[in-house]
């Protein structure tokens, strides 16, 4: 699964460079339940509506987000809907694509495989961080972003919570490998985010929804 700074990305093009701070929170919260402990690998499938350990259809996926769109008028409710919607189709991407391409090279035993990912990520995090304009913008407007409970899957005080814990990761710049990637490269992963984005935008074409502060209803 990528780290934030890639599901912000994909905020940032799919709400035409003005994601709203809701949008941006809902962009990670799939991933709240890690606040949680202890927590179960079905409570973390859950979270990003999988079945058996299979990722959800696109059109089960549409679905579910205009069920939980209609629940609650207030149009911060509805941004954090669509970033949510928005993290899970990022996920699925990415498990398809660069996540799948990685597991095919990648040689060795499960622990090192894992480390490598680790590695590889967090500094894919901090090349966005860097190098992107709007970063600085985001990370404020998240930690101003008014947290919801995605029932049954996560819970208010749980996506406050990871908020919290991803910002001081990000904030943290030791936390920066400074490794040169292989396998999830800015080429590779700037590639993944543009296609992803542009992908998001006809989905939420199709839904007659437009995130980042203007919803047609």
């Amino acid at each position: 699964m990528p780290w934030p700074m890639v599901h912000f990305a994909v905020a940032e093009r799919v709400s035409l460079s003005k994601p709203s701070p809701e949008f941006l929170l809902g962009s990670i919260s799939p991933d709240a339940i890690h606040a949680r402990d202890p927590v179960t690998r079905e409570e973390k499938g859950a979270t990003h509506l999988m079945n058996e350990g299979e990722f959800p259809s696109v059109d089960t996926l549409k679905k579910s987000c205009l069920t939980f769109l209609h629940k609650d008028k207030d149009p911060e409710w509805k941004e954090f809907v669509l970033g949510y919607f928005a993290h899970i189709y990022t996920d699925i991407r990415w498990t398809h694509t660069l996540y799948a391409d990685f597991e095919k090279d990648c040689t060795g035993d499960a622990d090192s495989i894992r480390a490598i990912y680790n590695q590889e990520v967090s500094q894919a995090e901090f090349h966005l961080l860097r190098s992107e304009a709007w970063a600085g913008s985001a990370l404020a407007k998240l930690q101003r972003a008014h947290a919801f409970a995605m029932e049954p899957f996560v819970k208010q005080h749980e996506v406050s919570e990871y908020r919290d814990i991803k910002l001081a990761w990000l904030w943290n710049h030791r936390n920066e490998p400074g490794i040169r990637t292989k396998y999830f490269t800015e080429e590779k992963v700037k590639h993944f985010i543009r296609r992803t984005s542009s992908e998001l935008l006809e989905l939420f074409r199709d839904l007659k929804l437009t995130p980042g502060g203007v919803l047609h209803r």
